[in-house]
């Protein structure tokens, strides 16, 4: 295409201006935000839905409250073991994020692309490490560390020991629906996990209820939905390649073929097998931005395996109602979580647009927007407790008593992590990740480590399950404050990826 072209010199005129391509092209801010959103919103809701079946389906599984008690303890541990086997698969993913969407930005589909096929071979092999992590880990975990016993103890193994399998599918899933999601495509990654999800329902549902296979049921469910969606997930990718290499036809260079079709468009993540053999420029680039979060996660999860220690030593119904607990504060991820994917994306194709203008201005409206739906949760789960508990619990006046206060304590907690949650994510999806590292263990470290260890040391009887979740809030709002100078400090604009 030469200099004088027309086309190209409207494409100049885009890149010039900042404005974003494909299905985000002359949008409005706030509709640029919802046209991202609302499909992480939905596959929230599903997620949602899932893991609540899970929860309701195993505590269900009891013959007795107090063997539903022992079921939900177990069950909540096993959240914290399967947390663990994922860190690797969220840094690749959050690596796949950060430069897809800034190379889409910048209009280097080329080279989006070849990220993207890189992260899921780098998913994969996260998948199997994190695979053989939980299987080893496991036994310790549960019996050493944590110190479950009896029943509650016989529950987490049990499903672990088949659960940590599922690893090996969900790896290449995250790494792909995250790299999509970077290039601004949300749809395709909502009915990825609607099958997920959605299987996962149906298959616990069967194996549980017409073949009677107990805690194993509820594993093997999450793995042949895993299986078949990564399976869906590789197949629509194929059909995806199959149809661009058709309308590239002779053109070689993608690039120079969506420059071609027009100044706004944007072409699909798809499959390229010689992208998929792992180059240690893209590992190393994927690498930089994904380490800092996955020493940062790791860091967390060694901090709440501590806490969750100290909370298994309050007792089986402590350790269920915290598990409750979190199933019923993740409802209030779903709003958050889909507008932080939102800042995610469009703060790496601004700055990739060189925008950042319309970059800070997408943090701060985002974080309105998560301020609002999740502080108005915690107004609701503050007048309601028992509405959102009584469900979960399954007869057990135990867990009910003791997630009460946790719930409503809420009305604080949800509007201090909205605030922290916008803040991590934009930064992140600006590259930035090294930063939120330090304050994620800074804080917490001080708080969820070193200050309890201390309150369980000097003052072990003192100690509540809703006095841990106040130290948590605590520390959330900490964060928050110094995530707010970080944001407008500026420097995560400039920031090279």
């Amino acid at each position: 295409m030469s200099t004088g072209d027309g086309r190209d010199g409207k494409v100049r005129s885009v890149i010039l201006k900042g404005e974003l391509g494909g299905n985000l092209a002359g949008l409005s801010l706030p509709r640029q935000i919802v046209t991202i959103a609302l499909w992480p919103l939905l596959e929230q809701v599903m997620s949602f839905i899932c893991s609540c079946n899970t929860v309701i389906l195993s505590n269900n599984l009891g013959t007795t409250p107090e063997q539903t008690t022992q079921i939900a303890a177990g069950m909540g541990v096993v959240s914290y073991v399967m947390w663990m086997g994922f860190l690797m698969q969220g840094s690749v993913a959050m690596g796949a994020t950060a430069i897809v969407s800034r190379m889409t930005g910048a209009r280097r589909f080329g080279e989006a692309n070849y990220a993207a096929n890189q992260s899921a071979t780098m998913g994969l092999m996260a998948g199997i490490v994190s695979a053989l992590l939980m299987y080893f880990a496991t036994d310790y975990l549960i019996v050493d560390f944590l110190g479950l016993v009896g029943y509650a103890q016989e529950v987490a193994i049990r499903f672990m020991r088949i659960g940590c399998l599922a690893a090996i599918f969900s790896g290449v899933t995250f790494a792909v629906n995250a790299a999509l999601r970077g290039a601004g495509d949300t749809r395709t990654p909502f009915f990825v996990m609607l099958s997920m999800d959605g299987l996962q329902v149906v298959f616990s549902l069967i194996l549980t209820q017409c073949f009677g296979m107990d805690i194993e049921g509820l594993a093997w469910g999450m793995i042949l939905a895993m299986a078949v969606t990564a399976a869906f997930l590789v197949g629509l990718l194929v059909r995806r390649t199959m149809r661009i290499t058709r309308s590239m036809g002779a053109c070689t260079d993608l690039d120079e073929f969506a420059r071609s079709v027009s100044a706004t468009f944007v072409p699909p993540i798809f499959l390229r097998l010689h992208s998929l053999v792992p180059q240690w420029d893209m590992v190393y680039r994927i690498v930089c931005i994904g380490f800092p979060q996955a020493v940062e996660v790791c860091g967390v999860w060694l901090v709440q395996i501590y806490v969750m220690r100290i909370i298994s030593s309050l007792g089986d119904a402590a350790v269920g109602a915290h598990n409750i607990a979190i199933r019923i504060e993740s409802l209030s991820f779903l709003p958050g979580f889909a507008v932080g994917i939102a800042s995610a994306t469009l703060v790496g194709q601004y700055l990739g647009a060189r925008n950042p203008r319309m970059a800070v201005a997408t943090v701060w409206k985002c974080t309105g927007y998560a301020l609002l739906f999740m502080g108005l949760m915690g107004v609701v789960f503050f007048a309601f407790p028992e509405l959102f508990i009584y469900p979960f619990a399954a007869g057990s006046q135990a867990l009910v008593d003791t997630a009460r206060p946790v719930v409503q304590l809420f009305l604080i907690a949800e509007p201090v992590y909205a605030t922290m949650m916008l803040f991590k994510t934009s930064l992140r999806g600006a590259g930035d990740t090294r930063r939120v590292m330090y304050v994620t263990y800074t804080c917490m470290g001080i708080f969820r480590f070193v200050v309890l260890f201390l309150w369980n040391r000097y003052c072990p009887e003192s100690i509540t399950l809703v006095g841990i979740w106040s130290l948590f809030v605590l520390d959330m709002a900490i964060q928050s404050v110094i995530l707010y100078r970080l944001v407008t400090g500026l420097k995560w604009t400039r920031k090279k990826v």
